[in-house]
């Protein structure tokens, strides 16, 4: 089965943000290697975030930092370890550098952001994706952060209920598939 290369999007936006590092077996894979990985990437995202113009090789360079101080937090968060003070100090930087406001929209669970300063599309777009980080780890969600450990996977995801070890049901056939294998080469 070929999994298309963006379809586990749709999750909290910092933990999009976070998989766009992919393991392979044991082997992270960076999935945002070209402006036109990361046009692809903000296109899935264009509901959530704005696309600067242009998406190029200085915008991934923007990126890749900012998804990396995300994706430290957040694995910190997923260990309940507390979060690495380095990267905490990146985060609030960059929400400094564009702050957003949130106002009421026009129905319940409508929501919409106004910058508080002027930036320029990438600095807003590194705001904006600092500011869902906090928002998550410091929202009702905080606890709910994991990470899926089933053979192949290694992506991050909220929990559904306490005991909840992988990101869906196929992961956990994985992960059972893999141990059995293990009991079975260890009895010859």
């Amino acid at each position: 089965m070929t999994v298309a290369r963006w379809s586990w999007l749709g999750d909290r936006l910092a933990i999009d943000v976070a998989n766009t590092v992919r393991r392979r077996g044991w082997r992270y894979v960076e999935l945002i290697t070209s402006p036109e990985d990361l046009r692809t990437w903000l296109e899935h995202e264009r509901n959530r975030l704005a696309i600067p113009a242009p998406v190029d090789a200085a915008l991934v360079s923007r990126f890749l930092p900012v998804r990396d101080h995300v994706l430290g937090v957040l694995r910190a968060a997923a260990a309940g370890e507390g979060l690495p003070a380095a990267e905490v100090r990146a985060i609030n930087e960059l929400a400094i550098a564009a702050p957003t406001v949130r106002l009421l929209g026009s129905r319940p669970g409508h929501q919409l952001t106004w910058p508080v300063t002027a930036a320029d599309p990438a600095t807003r777009l590194c705001a904006d994706i600092a500011a869902a980080t906090i928002d998550l780890l410091t929202g009702s969600d905080a606890t709910a952060v994991a990470l899926c450990d089933a053979p192949g996977c290694g992506q991050l995801y909220l929990r559904g209920r306490p005991n909840q070890q992988w990101c869906n049901p196929h992961c956990g056939t994985r992960a059972r598939s893999q141990r059995h294998a293990e009991r079975l080469s260890g009895q010859t």
